[in-house]
This record gives structure tokens, C-alpha cells and sequence, in this order.
């Protein structure tokens, strides 16, 4: 009985040994604030030591510690940590993970370093700075490797034909900057990169490609019309489909193509610069060289229109937006309201509405120099009353005429208008006595012309 007392008290006395050294160091390390035995940050071991001795540690072996990217067998770039200013030394962060520790769980860090290995948060201090490396390592390695390829789709023959993406070897600054944040916490010397390449944008297996490649499908199928000065034309579905591309993970529409194929409409359809066959009063049929008068597409304004439409993906009828003089949607060109200024037999006819409104002789201009009056389908494009006209002689002096009645015609300051110093009109004055380019008009004459015009009356002159 005595034996079987002993070894129980003394059982005792070592479970309160034991105890007592347990929460002494308990009570050790919950108050000298210090780190477990053995523990690592960042590859430096500071076990037992303070915040503020971990941070000198820390700051004499990181302050140009050498990193290596690499990719594989092959050495990206390499740099010092000094260039990074780090911030890992920090002793609020130490003292931050100092209290972190368990105390009660000391006895679980005796036996091995790893368990007591703590990463340091570089990435909170350091964010900015390892950011900035990363960029100027990836751009220029970069340069001379493979961009990645998203996955697209092209029309051929009348299909749309998918090519698939493909991963390139460039690298993605940002997960570079976290693998060398990575690299920092745990001490390594070497940054694996292998695995921080920039992927496809677009993959063929995305919602989006899918339903981008559906829509256009359905686009191509649609009735695309524009509706042109007497035309209908429709815009060939293969056209249509062509136009169509997959950019930025979005369906898009090819500007530059539609610019095209718009400008070729209004060369074809437009009567802008183009030259005419005209029915003259007295000279039969004419050939009158361009003038102002005439239509165009303004492509630039109605591209995103066209644009717009073709992406809506629900069909087109309209009238593109014109620009210019002179369009009709009958298809006519001068039609039958106009003025006709014939040089050869110096008379000028006023129509309206079909009707004969106005015949007069005039004078044009002297037809052997600059102030000859141009041929060409102009048009009225103002009306004003009592001005004056001025101008330069031939031999330079100024000359300035005040009319009652003025219709320029052209964009050189020719036009209609009474001319009170001719004495007479029609025959062979305007040979010797011709004006500056300008019809002048008799004072007995000039109003009904002026009457019966309007802003945009074509003026065929020949």
C-alpha cells in the first residue's frame, strides 16, 4: 500500500509539473510576445524572437535577395528585392501575427519548423510596387512571345466557318505579380511562371460565342432594303453575312465594309459629278457637263444607321440619308421645274411644273476668257434682293454693280441676276460685250424669273 501511495504522489507532483510548465509557457508566450520556436517568415527564421527583432532579421536578409522567373527550363528575367521596396519588415504586421498565435497550442511546435511557417501578406504592403514589376517584366518578354487568339467565326462560302482559340506563351502581369508575391512569403529564390500565361478571351464554348454565331446566322437570313430614287435594292445575304464579326466578345459589324459597299451605291445610284443627256428647247438633245446640281449617299452619316440596323438583327427598309440637290424618290433627276440657259443662242427658258413660264434672250460671259459662263446642271441654292456684286476686271481694277435681283448659281459667284448697263440682249453681244460669267437678265424679265424659282431649281447651262 505504501509503494502503490508513493507512485501516486508522485504520478501527481509530475502531471503538476508538467502542467505548471505548460502554462508557464503559455503564460510566456501570451505575454513576452514573441514567435514560436523555429518560425519562418519568408524563408527567415525569427522563432523566439519580438516584432521588432523578426523585423531587423527580415530587413537585413531581404534587402537584396535575388528572384529568378522562370518558365520551364528557361530564365524569364531576375531581379533584387530592393527593387521591389518591400515593406515585409514591417513591426505593426509582426506584431499583428504575433497575436495571431495560438498560445495555448505551443507544445504542437516543437517538434517542426514547417508547421510553424507563416506567410507574411506581402501582397496587402506590396500590391502596387510588385504590381509595377510584373508589368515591366511581362511587356517586355512579351515582345517576343506568342499572343493567345480568341475564338471566331468568318463567313465562307455561304457558312459561317469556326476557327477555334489558341493559348499563346505571353504572360499575364497580374498572375505574375501574384506568383512573385507568393514567392516573397514563402522565401523561395525562384518564381515559378509556367503556369501565368494569358488565356483566349473568348473560347468557342462561351455563351456568348454561341449566341453571337446564332444571331448572325439569323441576320443574313433577314430582307435588307433600301428604298433609292425609284430602286429598291436589296443587300445580298452573302453581303450581309460577311459583315458580320465577333470582336471584344461581342457581335460586331465590319464598318469598313459597309463604308464600301454604301459608297458604291451612291456612285451608282447618285447623280452628283455626273455628266447628262438633256432635252434642250431648241438644240435637241445635249450633253451637259456636271455641275452643283445632284445627290450623293452621305455615307458618314448613314453608316452607324446601317450599322445599327444589321446588328438589330430584325430586317431594313428605308431611304438612306441623302446629302445634295435634286433627289426625288419618283427617280427623276432635273424634272420638269427648271431653268435652261442656252450660250450658243443666248436665250434662257424658265419651266415650271412642265409649263413655260419665262423666255428671254440674256448676255453671258465673254466666251474667250476666265469670265466665260460655265457649262454645267447648276442650281439656285439662294434668292436676294437689292445687293451688290463685286468682283475684278481683267486688268485687275474692282468693279462693284448694285442689282435688284440676285440667284447665284454656282460656288465661283456666277449667277442670275438684272443687269441695267446692257443696252441690248441675245445674238452676238456677249462676244464682245459678255459679262463676268454671270446671266444677266433684262430689267423687264428678271422678276418673273426671280417669281418662279426656288431654292434648289436646277439651272442646265450649255
Amino acid at each position: 500500500m505504501k509503494k502503490k501511495k508513493a507512485f501516486t504522489i508522485g504520478l501527481v507532483t509530475a502531471i503538476v509539473a508538467v502542467g505548471a510548465l505548460y502554462v508557464g509557457r503559455v503564460y510566456h508566450y501570451a505575454n513576452a510576445q514573441v514567435f514560436f520556436k523555429d518560425t519562418q517568415i519568408a524563408g527567415v527564421n525569427v522563432g523566439g524572437n519580438t516584432a521588432a527583432q523578426a523585423a531587423a532579421k527580415l530587413k537585413s536578409t531581404l534587402k537584396d535577395q535575388q528572384l529568378t522567373l522562370k518558365d520551364g527550363h528557361k530564365t524569364v528575367a531576375s531581379f533584387r528585392t530592393q527593387s521591389v521596396d518591400l515593406k515585409v519588415t514591417s513591426q505593426q504586421a509582426l506584431r499583428k501575427l504575433i497575436t495571431k498565435q495560438n498560445a495555448w497550442a505551443w507544445p504542437v511546435h516543437i517538434t517542426t519548423a514547417t508547421a510553424d511557417t507563416i506567410k507574411l501578406n506581402a501582397s496587402n504592403a506590396n500590391e502596387q510596387s510588385v504590381r509595377t514589376l510584373a508589368n515591366t517584366i511581362t511587356t517586355k518578354a512579351n515582345q517576343t512571345r506568342t499572343a493567345s487568339t480568341d475564338a471566331s467565326f468568318t463567313y465562307q462560302d455561304g457558312a459561317y466557318v469556326v476557327t477555334k482559340q489558341k493559348t499563346g506563351n505571353q504572360l499575364d502581369a497580374a498572375k505574375v505579380a501574384k506568383s512573385i508575391t507568393n514567392a516573397i512569403e514563402v522565401g523561395d529564390s525562384t518564381v515559378d511562371v509556367s503556369g501565368d500565361y494569358l488565356k483566349p478571351a473568348v473560347s468557342t464554348t462561351d455563351t456568348s460565342f454561341k449566341q453571337a454565331k446564332t444571331k448572325a446566322e439569323s441576320i443574313a437570313k433577314q430582307d435588307y432594303i433600301y428604298k433609292l430614287s425609284g430602286h429598291t435594292i436589296a443587300i445580298p445575304n452573302q453581303t450581309l453575312a460577311s459583315w458580320l464579326t465577333f470582336k471584344n466578345g461581342k457581335l460586331s459589324a465590319d464598318n469598313h465594309a459597309m463604308k464600301v459597299y454604301l459608297t458604291k451605291l451612291s456612285k451608282k445610284y447618285g447623280t452628283i459629278y455626273k455628266t447628262r443627256s438633256f432635252k434642250s428647247t431648241k438644240r435637241g438633245t445635249v450633253s451637259v457637263a456636271p455641275g452643283l446640281y445632284g445627290w450623293s449617299i452621305k455615307v458618314k452619316s448613314e453608316l452607324p444607321k446601317l450599322s445599327a440596323s444589321v446588328l438589330a438583327g430584325k430586317g431594313m427598309s428605308r431611304t438612306p440619308v441623302i446629302q445634295g440637290s435634286g433627289y426625288h424618290n419618283s427617280g427623276t433627276d432635273i424634272g420638269d421645274s427648271y431653268v435652261e440657259v442656252d450660250k450658243v443662242n443666248q436665250h434662257m427658258w424658265v419651266y415650271k411644273h412642265g409649263k413655260l413660264v419665262v423666255s428671254t434672250d440674256v448676255v453671258t460671259g465673254l466666251p474667250t476668257t476666265a469670265h466665260h459662263t460655265p457649262s454645267g446642271v447648276w442650281v439656285i441654292w439662294s434668292k436676294q434682293r437689292n445687293t451688290t456684286l463685286r468682283g475684278k476686271n481683267d486688268n485687275g481694277s474692282k468693279y462693284s454693280s448694285k442689282v435688284k435681283y440676285w440667284m447665284p448659281i454656282d460656288d465661283t459667284g456666277v449667277g442670275i441676276h438684272d443687269s441695267s448697263w446692257q443696252p441690248t440682249y441675245g445674238g452676238s453681244w456677249y462676244k464682245t460685250h459678255g459679262s463676268h460669267g454671270c446671266v444677266n437678265t433684262p430689267p423687264s424679265k428678271i422678276k418673273s424669273v426671280f417669281d418662279n424659282v426656288s431654292v434648289g431649281t436646277p439651272v442646265i447651262v450649255f
